[in-house]
Parts: structure tokens; C-alpha cells; sequence
């Protein structure tokens, strides 16, 4: 039987909570039996009145970092880059992505990537992350959900304006594409004709309350993620 969660707290990053992900591979895999849960952590997120703030996220890496690295997304030019730098060398950043470790009733969220936010939003994020780590009975019941259902290695939260620097247009979503020989995720806008002739999984899922108030809706219209199975840059004939 599941313990029930009366204690947690937001760590700081732990360069080794994010080598133990799974690897992109082995996790879509789990979207088989895990999938129909999505909109039961989405539940959660409405019932609390964060869905303008997060989102749910397949766990996952594309690649290893080292014991001094952390994974940080920069904006350029409407689109996002993600890679590893030397924590010695990092710019402001902030994080968006979280992991929850359960340990029968205490519960620890571990970041996992960060983001080089521009100047004008940094306060707004900051007070998104105050918001969050407050919100102790919503963390409580999401990693205990987590916990219950055994996705702790599967899905965790992720912090909505992490996509902020990207801009959508009509039917477009977001397309997310490895180069795996320079440690490089680029994140980009892409039509939804696009994303469908390729091989992809969703891996980050938003909610609006349903009209009933009761339960949560997927917002299908404003893009969850695709993650591409293959690398862009250097694969060839398929992506």
C-alpha cells in the first residue's frame, strides 16, 4: 500500500537525478501502459489551479552529461537550444523541468534542465517558482499520485513559460529534434502536417478545467511537445 505524502520539498539540482533518467528509447516506451494517466496528474494540476503555470513531461535524456553539467535552453531567433554547460560557467538561469522522488511519505523535487529566460520575464518566473514550491499540498498530491499509479520514473511537472521565447502560429506545435554528437535539443514551431509525417512522441502535455469544472481537459490547440525519434541533424532519410 502506498504511503500517503505529508512532506516535501523542491532540492536544488542533483547532476545525478538527471543521468539516472531514462534514455528517449526506453522511456516512450512507457507512454504504451502510461498514457491513459495523463489526464488523471492533469486532474490534479486543474483541481489546484495551476494549469497556466505547468504541465506534465515524459522523463527522459537524449544523451549523458557529466557530474559539472547542467542542461540549459536558450532562445535565439524564435527558436530553443538545449545543451549541456559547466554549472561554473552558467548564465542566469532558472529551472523548468522537475523529477519527484518518493521515499514513503517524504517527497523531494529534483530539477532537471533550466532556462536562460530573457530579462523582461525573469521576475514573472521567479514568482511562478514561489508559487509553486508554496503549493505543498499540490506537490504532496501529484508525487503521491505519481507514487501510487508507479509512474515516479515516467512523467514529471514542467514549468509552462519554459516555452515563452517561441512563438505559435495557427496549427503549428512545438518539434523537438536531436544532434546526439554535439549534445544539442532544438525546439522549434512546426506545422502539424509536418510533425505527422514523422516519427514523434508527445512528451510534454497542458490542461485547461473542463467547462464542468470537474476533471481536466488536454488543450490539444496549444502544443504540447514532439519529440522526434531520431536526430535531425545527422540522421538521414528519416528524422
Amino acid at each position: 500500500m502506498t504511503a500517503a505524502v505529508r512532506d516535501v520539498a523542491v532540492r536544488d539540482y542533483d547532476s545525478g537525478v538527471f543521468q539516472r533518467l531514462n534514455d528517449f528509447s526506453v522511456a516512450r516506451g512507457y507512454l504504451g501502459h502510461s498514457r491513459d494517466y495523463v489526464t488523471e496528474l492533469g486532474d490534479l494540476i486543474c483541481h489546484h489551479g495551476l494549469h497556466e503555470v505547468l504541465g506534465v513531461t515524459l522523463l527522459h535524456k537524449h544523451f549523458e552529461i557529466t557530474g559539472d553539467e547542467m542542461v540549459v535552453r536558450e532562445f535565439v531567433d524564435g527558436v530553443s537550444y538545449m545543451r549541456p554547460w559547466d554549472v561554473e560557467a552558467l548564465p542566469l538561469v532558472l529551472p523548468y523541468l522537475w523529477k519527484a522522488e518518493v521515499d514513503g511519505g517524504h517527497a523531494d523535487y529534483f530539477p532537471l534542465e533550466f532556462c536562460a529566460y530573457p530579462a523582461g520575464i525573469q521576475d514573472e518566473v521567479e514568482r511562478d517558482l514561489d508559487r509553486l514550491r508554496d503549493s505543498v499540498g499540490f506537490l504532496a498530491a501529484f508525487a503521491e499520485a505519481l507514487d501510487a499509479l508507479g509512474l515516479r520514473e515516467v512523467f514529471g511537472l514542467a514549468h509552462l513559460r519554459s516555452r515563452d521565447g517561441l512563438t505559435l502560429g495557427a496549427g503549428e506545435t512545438l518539434l523537438e529534434t536531436t544532434d546526439e554528437v554535439n549534445r544539442i535539443l532544438t525546439l522549434r514551431p512546426a506545422r502539424a502536417q509536418e510533425v505527422e509525417g514523422l516519427d514523434t512522441t508527445q512528451t510534454l502535455w497542458i490542461y485547461r478545467p473542463a467547462p464542468s469544472r470537474v476533471g481536466a481537459v488536454l488543450n490539444r490547440g496549444s502544443g504540447g511537445v514532439h519529440c522526434a525519434a531520431h536526430c535531425q541533424a545527422h540522421c538521414t532519410g528519416h528524422h
